[in-house]
């Protein structure tokens, strides 16, 4: 509504403070009043009208910017089976309020086609973003009271990290040497690609190491001996999360360091978080926290490893003896028999402690000993089967089962973790704006005897606090974990890609000190 009043009195003086007040917004210098008015009208916009606020002049886009100082992330799940509609749905409950896209991750079911899904994402969202779709076995998406792991649906997540650089890396493969990940050897031709995959990780984050990286792995390579490359090569402080066995496509903010999908097979891809040197002093810090929840229990004797042949499929057929009794000839084969009579295991893994160096291109090699997880497929003779690669003479490993006690403790555990972040005595006041979770698929109701056990401990400690995650096979997790700083500081082997467990990533925000006038 507009209303005119008639000229009185002192009107002249009123019409100069008017005139100076239109040469003032002209000149884009709002008052501390006007201001607040403003980013209070352009707060209650979706998300497109605020992009098209932001360009409407530099008062409006100073205020527009203003506003986003601070991060945000938004997270929507769809259960409608109609892949466009299924999009449409989440993204307009995504951009109802006020965001700009740094990165996009998104989630799909079995039932709708990687390819399209991901088409359609990258021309609604629009070019200079990075984005990720990856097909999973189940979603976690911000309502979980209603998620089926074998239900199609859709979950998106749109994060807006100011502060922070963010990328997606590419981890190539030449076509012809699909079948060579067995060892990380300096000739080997793979290795060249993992160096130069590091080499422009490192390079992009310049002096500064990488906050976090968010990777996921093509589900016919074996992402353990690439992560615990990474592992060895990033300082503890860089939080390295995601899924092992993906099978995602991806958008990167700057195209042109693509590869010929004629010449070579993406084996990985990783999103890069990095410090910003130039950050604003007025803007805060964004934090990443890790923390796991294990599901594994180990069983029988200790085992160690004679001899080991890897096939094409990236398994591996293994030979082994008891290594406490080397007087007495006890294979694998025979003591999986055994303890599957006894205790009816189904799922099991061979749990292999191996000692290794890996090379980063950049100087000397780095030796670490690591914990990798092998499902155990079968066996046949003297030998076992086991997925995965890289196993060597005198590794040595124990059993692992599943075990829904170890996991529920375990949940416990990671939600105790979690809650330090907002309930500590340091000096350092954190607000928790978003998550992920990365769980196992077979953390599902046969295991828990209920639903909706992973979530929780995000859920219970951050209420309304937006998370998005998966359900897969191959939970990546290293760095500087939350709870597991005494492990790390005695040795203990690090253990980079998990099974049978639930990763949670927390991402905080530490907002900037009040500034400190001398009266």
């Amino acid at each position: 509504m507009f209303c005119s009043h008639k000229r009185s009195r002192g009107g002249e003086g009123r019409s100069m403070a008017a005139a100076q007040l239109k040469t003032d917004r002209e000149q884009g210098v709002f008052s501390r009043v006007d201001d607040d008015i403003l980013q209070n009208i352009l707060g209650r916009l979706p998300g497109v009208a605020f992009a098209s606020a932001a360009c409407v002049n530099t008062t409006w886009n100073k205020n527009c910017s203003h506003m986003l100082s601070r991060p945000k992330f938004a997270s929507a799940l769809s259960l409608n089976s109609d892949l466009h509609n299924a999009i449409d749905e989440v993204l307009v409950e995504i951009f109802s309020k006020p965001i700009r896209p740094d990165f996009v991750v998104a989630y799909i079911g079995t039932n709708f086609s990687l390819e399209e899904t991901h088409q359609l994402i990258t021309e609604k969202i629009g070019s200079g973003i990075s984005i990720i779709t990856n097909r999973a076995m189940g979603l976690i998406g911000t309502d979980v009271e209603t998620h089926n792991l074998r239900e199609a649906c859709l979950v998106v997540s749109v994060g807006f990290v100011p502060g922070l650089k963010v990328e997606i890396f590419p981890l190539p493969s030449p076509r012809h040497q699909l079948h060579d990940m067995e060892v990380f050897d300096t000739q080997a031709p793979h290795l060249l690609m993992m160096e130069h995959f590091v080499r422009d990780i490192l390079s992009y984050s310049g002096p500064l190491p990488p906050s976090c990286m968010m990777m996921f792995g093509d589900k016919h390579f074996d992402m353990n001996l690439v992560v615990a490359a990474l592992d060895a090569i990033m300082p503890d402080k860089t939080a390295i999360i995601g899924d092992a066995s993906a099978s995602f496509m991806y958008t990167r903010r700057n195209e042109t360091g693509n590869y010929s999908s004629d010449l070579f097979y993406i084996a990985g891809a990783a999103l890069v978080f990095v410090k910003d040197q130039h950050k604003p002093d007025y803007m805060g810090e964004i934090e990443f926290h890790v923390t796991l929840s294990p599901g594994l229990m180990p069983f029988g004797p200790q085992i160690k490893t004679i001899s080991s042949y890897e096939t094409p499929t990236h398994s591996s057929w293994i030979s082994a003896v008891m290594s406490e009794f080397e007087g007495v000839f006890i294979d694998s084969h025979t003591i999986l028999r055994e303890l599957r009579s006894q205790l009816g295991m189904s799922d099991i893994y061979a749990g292999v402690t191996k000692r290794r160096q890996y090379h980063n291109g950049a100087g000397p090699p780095v030796s670490m000993t690591t914990l990798n997880f092998h499902e155990v497929r079968g066996g046949y003779g003297d030998y076992i089967l086991v997925d995965g690669v890289g196993i060597q003479p005198d590794d040595v490993f124990f059993f692992y089962h599943s075990d829904a006690a170890t996991a529920m403790n375990t949940v416990d555990y990671a939600s105790d973790n979690l809650q330090t972040l907002v309930h500590n005595d340091s000096d350092i006041q954190r607000e928790v704006f978003g998550g992920f979770i990365f769980s196992s698929n077979k953390r599902d109701i046969s295991l828990f005897n209920r639903c909706n056990v992973d979530c929780k401990s995000f859920a219970d400690n951050f209420p309304g606090v937006p998370v998005a995650g998966m359900f897969g096979n191959g939970e990546i997790a290293c760095g500087a974990l939350l709870g597991e700083e005494e492990n790390q500081e005695l040795g203990h082997p690090r253990c980079c890609v998990h099974a049978c467990s639930s990763v949670y990533l927390a991402m905080t925000y530490v907002p900037p000190q009040a500034p400190y006038y001398l009266e």
